[in-house]
């Protein structure tokens, strides 16, 4: 007897996508919120670091991969102060100079990671694109005073490895990262002129290691992997 298996398969197809579909659908974690916190290395400003702030969203997490995407705001800076003694040993003349810049970028990348019922482990490559602006500020003694301002469009990438303590059954987590980033506020800054202020230009370049503490939320039960 001749059992025509084409035919039997093609009803069945449906069945098995359907199948797949719902078990995969069964583990998908819905999205969460998250808000950060991180701070890099960089003794060239004051307190030798620079910092951000993050808001954004896991998309969804399924299997070992969560899409994130957020928006990140950058900022640091640095003061100078400079003077000159008179002929009586008093200060005669007094120079301040304030270099400050700032970022706002959105950033868009996975997020991979292996888990138990309680902890992750996670990497993250993640690609950051904005506008980040540079501002300096001069005064002196002789009543000068002079300001510069420079914006600059960028982007770069910034990789995040660490580790998830995760929420036993709503959905949500705190987490603890060693991020390096290849943001650079020399795009900005190094653009400030105060040279003809006895001010010479610097050549920042603040790629950087830093930590991230990250803390996340959502509004529903954790769904068993």
């Amino acid at each position: 007897m001749f059992i025509d298996s084409e035919r039997i398969m093609k009803p069945l197809l449906p069945v098995f996508f359907l199948f797949v579909v719902s078990s995969n659908f069964a583990q998908l974690q819905p999205p969460e919120a998250y808000i950060s916190f991180a701070g890099f290395f960089e003794e060239e400003f004051e307190p030798s670091a620079y910092l951000n702030i993050s808001v954004g969203s896991e998309l969804f997490a399924l299997k070992h991969l969560a899409p994130e995407v957020d928006v990140t705001y950058y900022f640091g800076g640095q003061s100078y102060e400079d003077w000159a003694i008179d002929p009586s040993g008093d200060i005669g003349f007094r120079s301040f100079l304030n270099r400050f810049f700032d970022a706002w970028v959105w950033g868009v990348g996975p997020k991979f990671f292996i888990q138990d019922e309680y902890n992750r482990v996670v990497f993250i490559p993640k690609y950051h694109f904005g506008t980040q602006r540079a501002t300096g500020e001069y005064a002196d003694s002789n009543q000068m005073e002079k300001q510069q301002e420079t914006k600059i469009d960028f982007n770069f990438w910034a990789f995040s490895l660490g580790y998830e303590f995760l929420a036993t059954d709503t959905i949500g987590k705190l987490g603890l990262y060693l991020t390096y980033t290849a943001f650079n506020a020399g795009k900005s800054l190094n653009q400030l002129d105060f040279s003809d202020q006895g001010y010479y230009k610097q050549n920042f370049n603040t790629k950087a290691i830093g930590i991230t503490v990250r803390l996340s939320t959502g509004f529903g039960k954790r769904r068993s992997s």
